[in-house]
């Protein structure tokens, strides 16, 4: 039996305290895309003071993110909406938390267009468990997410890195597709750098809690 055990054991990594990143595609992007993409652009236009709090606090774009982020109850999303609470209850699944007693609930959505030269600054979402972006739109050369290695002592005399892998890099990027939805743990700090095209990059965010289950 010693000797049968022996031959099954393996050098190799074994892997510890991973960052989950779940990934999906909104199936009916395609045909709600122009709609999505309207929304987005006249809920700026008619959010004065949003426009307002944007100079100020996200200079260079706009982020409905002072004045309207309850998004998810507008009917106009209820199709996005479901499939980004679909996504939710995979993810907490996918963690094996305890979604017996305790289920995503989403709390905060709001909306925000990256035009020519605005950015934004690395952060993580407080008081939430589960934080996303939805890619309405995004062109070619359009800004990556940034995901910061949220592990301080990784960062104490870090040794030479033989090129950036996922194994490896200190900032993953991940491209923005149109359709395209991202969850991560809301304590990953992420961020977005300056647009350098003449493209705006729309896109909404989202925050899930994990409330107990109503017996």
């Amino acid at each position: 039996m010693s000797g049968n055990s022996e031959t099954q054991r393996k050098d190799g990594l074994r892997v510890l305290f991973p960052t989950l990143i779940y990934e999906a595609w909104y199936p009916d992007y395609g045909a709600e895309s122009e709609q999505l993409i309207g929304f987005v652009r006249q809920l700026r236009e008619e959010d004065k003071e949003g426009q307002r709090l944007s100079a100020r606090e996200y200079p260079s774009g706009y982020t409905s993110y002072f004045t309207r982020s309850n998004l998810y109850s507008e009917t106009r999303l209820a199709g996005l909406v479901n499939f980004i609470h679909q996504c939710a209850g995979n993810y907490a699944q996918q963690h094996r938390w305890d979604t017996q007693n305790f289920q995503p609930v989403i709390n905060a959505m709001f909306a925000n267009i990256n035009p020519r030269f605005s950015f934004h600054p690395e952060h993580l979402h407080p008081y939430s468990h589960i934080s996303g972006v939805f890619y309405v739109r995004s062109e070619p050369g359009n800004p990556a997410i940034s995901f910061k290695d949220p592990r301080p002592a990784r960062w104490m005399m870090p040794p030479a890195a033989d090129g950036s892998k996922p194994e490896n890099t200190f900032n993953a990027r991940v491209a923005p597709e149109p359709g395209k939805l991202l969850m991560f743990p809301s304590w990953l700090e992420h961020g977005v750098p300056q647009n350098q095209t003449e493209e705006e990059r729309i896109s909404m965010s989202f925050n899930f809690e994990m409330r107990p289950r109503q017996k």
